[in-house]
């Protein structure tokens, strides 16, 4: 489970005001909680907190717990938390296997990883893209990559910024449908943040609207 208690945050450049001011919330695991609001709100700022990215200029309080633990102290590497910025990142000289193999844990065998990597492939219908580049590859496609390798790297909790935002009406039906039987599949919270009101059909929580 993932727990926010009382968080606050701004930028002191200016002049300490809030972005966000006492928010509270909690996913279950196994849950999908969806935070929504336009562009400049703190989402993705939001995010990097919960993960442990250091924000340059950034003040904040409040208490995270992931699993009942409190990780305000713990670094980023240790919290074991998947996060998917809007910037989809792939490592260009890589494969798409290789992009996917390089984030699994190493307590799974080559062969294993092979195994993994190709079923999980074959489930969103792109296995034939596995010895593809990402410079070959699609914005939709490289979102879908990235997500898997998000997902391959076993996180205890799941963090997503606009994760559909580059996805044609098709392809982004059929990816939910993908993405919420792997989340409960695998019981960890899921947190995503976005400004399209059309994703809260994913939601099975409560939403958060954040406004001005």
């Amino acid at each position: 489970m993932l727990q926010i208690k009382n968080l606050s945050f701004g930028f002191k450049e200016k002049n300490h005001d809030y972005l966000i001011k006492n928010l509270s919330f909690k996913v279950n695991n196994g849950q999908i909680k969806l935070i929504f609001g336009k562009s400049g709100l703190g989402k993705s700022t939001l995010l990097n907190i919960i993960t442990g990215i250091e924000i340059e200029n950034l003040f904040w309080s409040g208490e995270i717990f992931l699993d009942q633990q409190s990780i305000n102290i713990i670094p980023l590497e240790k919290r074991k938390i998947g996060l998917l910025m809007q910037e989809r990142f792939l490592f260009p000289h890589f494969r798409v296997k290789d992009n996917l193999m390089f984030a699994m844990p190493n307590r799974f065998s080559k062969i294993e990883r092979n195994t993994i990597i190709d079923d999980t492939l074959k489930k969103i219908k792109m296995k034939k893209f596995e010895n593809y580049f990402p410079h070959e590859l699609s914005g939709g496609q490289i979102t879908r990559i990235a997500f898997l390798r998000t997902m391959l790297s076993f996180p205890r909790a799941i963090l997503l910024d606009e994760p559909f935002s580059s996805l044609d009406s098709k392809t982004k039906a059929n990816f939910k449908k993908y993405f919420v039987e792997e989340i409960r599949t695998r019981k960890i919270p899921c947190l995503i943040v976005t400004h399209d009101d059309e994703d809260l059909d994913i939601s099975n929580t409560k939403p958060i609207e954040l406004k001005y």
